[in-house]
């Protein structure tokens, strides 16, 4: 710019030199070499300037800017937003257990009815229990209880899965039974006090056949096996008794016998034998002629059924 404003000032003052000298008088030549004075220069009065002649400045180029020789870019067109999907639900297929966290460990927390209905707002990561909100809680339930309704893929892995309850510690082995304690022999049981004076000595009797008469016989002993006379002994059977006493009527010391049939016995003859007080028994004894003074029995009864003609011996009491 400074530049072109000394070319500008340059131009008018060499203007207005070139001017001055167009209107001055023309020198006369001179013959001689006469030294010609200087001419003095007459300034014309009010007389106007000649315009100058001055080209206009020119301006250099705008230098282009970004935003002018920018291309425009298009508008994007704008794109429909995509609509949420709903929410899967599930459907109870039938009366389930309701757990805190996605396992059959988890503590139990209420029940689905079937046909019952819930958002799903998460699962596990295996994929097989659903999260949803139940009274207030966030309860789970197995795939395999339920239908799902809508889209699985939409449901995302829940963030607040609870921790798995800790796992119970098996219960111990059982400890092998304790050896049961010696058990002491029992005491010896003391023999029951006796019921009767004499006892009777069983199998100590010995029966055979005979054909020719059924008769008994046997003895009465003292506790050191002493024979003992005058204890009275009766038979008793369908017919005739008798009561006789040991020792008496030459029978030998302790021996009592018998021959109440006089012959063979009936076949099926039940005897009982037994020992009972001499109390007014004479040494004969006596018999259902004589009459039978006291027959309470003083020993167990021997008690026998003939099937056969037979005698039978050693049939024994022993004073208790």
């Amino acid at each position: 710019m400074r530049r072109n404003l000394f070319l500008l000032v340059g131009l008018a003052l060499a203007a207005l030199v070139v001017g001055g000298c167009a209107q001055s008088t023309p020198k006369t030549p001179v013959a001689t070499a006469t030294k010609t004075p200087k001419p003095t220069f007459t300034a014309t009065a009010n007389a106007p300037a000649a315009p100058l002649d001055m080209p206009a400045a020119t301006k250099p180029p705008a230098t282009p800017t970004t935003a002018a020789t920018a291309t425009a870019v298009p508008s994007p067109t704008p794109v429909p937003a995509t609509p949420t999907p709903a929410a899967p639900k599930l459907t109870a297929n039938q009366n389930v257990n309701v757990r805190g966290g996605p396992g059959a460990n988890y503590a139990k927390i209420g029940e689905l009815t079937a046909g019952q209905s819930f958002d799903i707002v998460g699962k596990n990561n295996a994929g097989d229990w659903y999260q949803f909100s139940f009274n207030g809680q966030q309860g789970w339930v197995r795939q395999d209880f339920v239908t799902l309704n809508g889209d699985a893929g939409v449901v995302q892995i829940a963030q607040n899965i609870p921790a798995a309850p800790p796992t119970a510690r098996p219960a111990p082995p059982p400890q092998p039974p304790a050896p049961p304690a010696p058990v002491a022999p029992p005491a010896p049981v003391a023999p029951p006090a006796p019921t009767y004076p004499f006892s009777l000595v069983k199998g100590a009797e010995r029966c055979d056949p005979n054909v020719g008469n059924t008769y008994f016989n046997g003895f009465v002993r003292s506790r050191d096996n002493s024979p003992l006379n005058g204890v009275c002994v009766h038979v008793a059977f369908y017919g005739p008794r008798q009561t006789k006493c040991s020792g008496c009527g030459g029978a030998g010391d302790g021996v009592w016998g018998f021959s109440p049939f006089g012959g063979p016995a009936p076949k099926g003859t039940t005897v009982e034998i037994f020992v009972v007080s001499c109390e007014k028994v004479p040494e004969s004894g006596q018999s259902e002629a004589t009459g039978f003074s006291n027959l309470t029995p003083q020993s167990e009864k021997w008690v026998h059924t003939v099937n056969e003609s037979e005698q039978c011996t050693g049939i024994t009491f022993v004073k208790n």
